[in-house]
């Protein structure tokens, strides 16, 4: 890697860290601001202190900040930075709330990208705070709007013109994982699974097992979400779409009195036979 582009990363992740300071003693109360991976930041701090090369920054710094809003409600912002934020990329940001409802969502989503696009004409510096004053204001303006105003106009139709409504279908997804013993791994599964409307359970412990159930869109979201995490192995052992109902009535953590992180096996397999899915013994432990 040429100097000039090193030099380049080191003055991006000098810049990530000076935010997240400036972000902690700005959202410092227990639990407005959390860390997806702490390790990140000593990673960080070791490549630039150390000189180290490019490749010790295997993950990318990603936090939780929790808005504060009206009648005691909050919302929750996912930030996620590349490498070469702020210089020459910009931050992935994500909300997910059951206060607006979908087509208010919809619009958050579409000004969030206005905004970011916004921030390209102008100096490359760190923008995270602006963005989370911008947006706690704008959720605010949302909620007290009618939803009709974000309605989007239906062309008058005959009746007999109307195409039959569309048929949701649903997607299984089952996960692997060499081990799931974070807390805050843990609390994000959870997190993510209820904000995509997505049921299934955790099972955490070695080895980690996940199983999502929902609209296809959201559980592909919630792969690609949780597989940017750190990780020592994860994949997808099995995809079922086109599913009629759901297995799960919600989304939990099941634990089968593990003992030091060991899975019960047998509690594990009558949990997955008493939910009809008796067959997955076989794809996940090679089990007949």
């Amino acid at each position: 890697m040429a100097e000039e582009e090193l030099q380049t990363y080191r003055r991006c992740i000098g810049k990530q860290l000076e935010e997240l300071e400036l972000l902690s003693s700005i959202y410092c109360a227990t639990g407005e601001l959390e860390m997806l991976d702490a390790g990140v930041v000593a990673d960080f701090n070791e490549f630039l202190e150390e000189y180290k090369p490019i490749a010790n920054l295997r993950s990318h710094l990603e936090y939780m900040v929790k808005l504060s809003l009206p009648a005691k409600q909050s919302v929750e912002v996912r930030v996620e930075l590349p490498h070469l934020y702020p210089l020459l990329e910009q931050a992935r940001v994500s909300v997910h709330t059951p206060l607006l409802g979908k087509a208010k969502e919809q619009r958050l989503k579409l000004d969030l990208e206005q905004f970011q696009s916004e921030r390209r004409e102008e100096e490359p510096e760190p923008y995270i705070y602006q963005l989370l004053s911008w947006l706690q204001e704008h959720i605010e303006d949302l909620m007290k709007r009618p939803a009709s105003e974000f309605q989007p106009e239906q062309p008058a139709q005959e009746p007999q013109d109307l195409p039959p409504p569309a048929v949701p279908h649903l997607e299984r997804m089952w996960i692997y994982s060499h081990h799931i013993k974070s807390t805050a791994k843990r609390q994000e599964l959870i997190r993510q699974a209820r904000q995509l409307q997505l049921t299934g359970f955790s099972r955490p412990g070695k080895p980690g097992i996940i199983c999502v159930e929902g609209d296809s869109e959201n559980v592909q979201e919630f792969w690609r979400t949780i597989k940017a995490l750190r990780w020592q192995k994860i994949s997808v052992v099995r995809t079922e779409p086109r599913q009629r109902k759901r297995g799960f009535e919600d989304f939990s953590e099941q634990l089968f009195n593990a003992e030091e992180g060991v899975m019960n096996m047998g509690q594990f397999i009558r949990f997955l036979e008493a939910h009809g899915f008796g067959y997955m013994k076989s794809e996940l432990f090679g089990l007949a």
